[in-house]
């Protein structure tokens, strides 16, 4: 039985390359025939957000990678509530194309439910 892999995403989508490169290892494990699922808490939860301009910080949308997956076959994406309540962020301000959103109440029991976590 193959072990089942978490991305735990909890950095802001700027500022920094660990939201990128968190997105880019679950495209890359997804073009491999693996199935890795998303999490996103914290500060990961903007990088859901629509609207973004990060050319005025000379920075990359993520917004791409983030519509690519689905097209990988990560369809769900899991987003913890109390993180979305916390930041003041309605969860029906979260839409990514062919991508259904989950919202986790109790973060550490889903974490638990998996053999794999990557945090980024």
């Amino acid at each position: 039985m193959a072990n089942r892999t978490l991305a735990i995403c909890r950095q802001a989508p700027y500022g920094s390359a660990l939201a990128r490169e968190g997105l880019e290892a679950v495209l890359a494990a997804a073009a491999m025939d693996q199935s890795p699922e998303l999490l996103f808490v914290n500060d990961g939860v903007f990088q859901l957000l629509d609207g973004q301009e990060p050319a005025a910080i000379e920075q990359k949308s993520l917004q791409r990678n983030l519509q690519a997956l689905p097209m990988f076959g990560v369809e769900t994406l899991h987003v913890c509530k109390l993180s979305l309540s916390q930041r003041g962020i309605d969860p029906a301000q979260l839409q990514i194309t062919g991508a259904e959103i989950v919202l986790v109440v109790d973060v550490g029991k889903f974490i638990a439910g998996f053999d794999i976590a990557l945090n980024f």
